[in-house]
């Protein structure tokens, strides 16, 4: 048995940088089994989660981010919906697309020709203002947490260390999963912080973490899996807070009405004296809600309703 996924904002170095931990092993699993997704399609959502998860942590408790990589390969891209509650969700645009099975054990899973190395990396922060945060830069190489990172230096500025492992078992399942994010603070010398962690993290640290059979990283969340990435290279680690992480969908059965609304009396019409039910799935949970031929006479009457006077 894994332990609970959980994610920890710290510092480090007497404050000069930010960072951010988490473990996916769970989240990426239910996403995975959602889904049907195997191989380097589990990867890509175990990834894709663990990146959205590391981006929601860098303003207000109240934010959510949808992020997506969208490439020209056959897996087609992924969206992610996180939040800095802790809960995220996610859905690849042909989770059953053929690609060649990636190797299980301590080799990175490469995603480039699964994803493409060419498109859009594209983030929308909601912060609970009257308008959005939105920023957008090139696929860099396909690999979801290298283009993450780079949004980050390029669209926002950030100067960032970002990596997201999935460790997969004999059986092609994500064994473990988690990522690490590395920023230096504003006002501060941190650059040097990010800078080594850069290199720890491109030189695979996070992955022979993972990787080892007696691996302690996670069981020891997060000072363990701050000590066998980064440990010694960019000071000590202080912890502010730590939070469950789970698989979370928000849609429900009134929402799905909601969307059959905004079809219009037209369609709804159609579609009542044509097929006489519709149902409605979900991209990111793939729950299914069905509705009748009252149930769509029921919104259709509703959407035609006259609109009351303003207030």
């Amino acid at each position: 048995m894994n332990p609970p996924d959980l994610i920890a904002r710290c510092v480090v170095d007497g404050g000069h940088a930010r960072v951010v931990l988490v473990t996916t092993t769970g989240v990426a699993r239910e996403a995975a089994r959602r889904h049907a997704a195997t191989g380097a399609a589990e990867v890509a959502l175990a990834r894709g989660l663990t990146s959205g998860l590391l981006l929601a942590t860098l303003t207000k408790d109240e934010e959510r981010i949808t992020l997506q990589v969208l490439g020209d390969g056959p897996l087609g891209g992924i969206t992610v919906d996180a939040t800095a509650a802790g809960t995220a969700r996610a859905y690849l645009k042909n989770p059953a697309a053929r690609v060649p099975p990636p190797p299980p054990g301590t080799t990175r899973v490469r995603l480039g020709r699964a994803i493409g190395r060419s498109g859009l990396v594209s983030v929308i922060r909601e912060l609970g203002l009257r308008e959005n945060f939105r920023g957008q830069t090139p696929i860099v190489s396909g690999e979801i947490d290298e283009d993450v990172a780079h949004y980050l230096t390029a669209s926002e500025q950030i100067e960032s260390a970002l990596a997201c492992e999935a460790v997969l078992a004999p059986d092609g399942s994500v064994a473990r999963a988690a990522g690490i994010l590395v920023q230096a603070l504003p006002g501060t010398e941190g650059a040097d912080q990010v800078r080594a962690a850069r290199e720890a993290l491109a030189d695979g640290a996070l992955l022979r973490a993972l990787a080892a059979p007696a691996s302690t990283a996670a069981a020891a969340f997060p000072q363990g899996l701050f000590r066998e990435t980064l440990g010694g290279r960019i000071g000590d680690l202080q912890v502010m807070t730590v939070r469950p992480v789970e698989f979370h969908c928000p849609c429900s059965r009134e929402r799905a009405g909601t969307t059959l609304g905004l079809l219009g009396q037209t369609e709804l019409s159609a579609m009542i004296l044509e097929d006489g039910k519709a149902e409605v799935i979900c991209n990111f949970c793939r729950a299914r809600y069905d509705f009748s031929e009252a149930d769509l006479e029921t919104i259709r009457r509703e959407i035609a309703k006259p609109a009351g006077p303003p207030s």
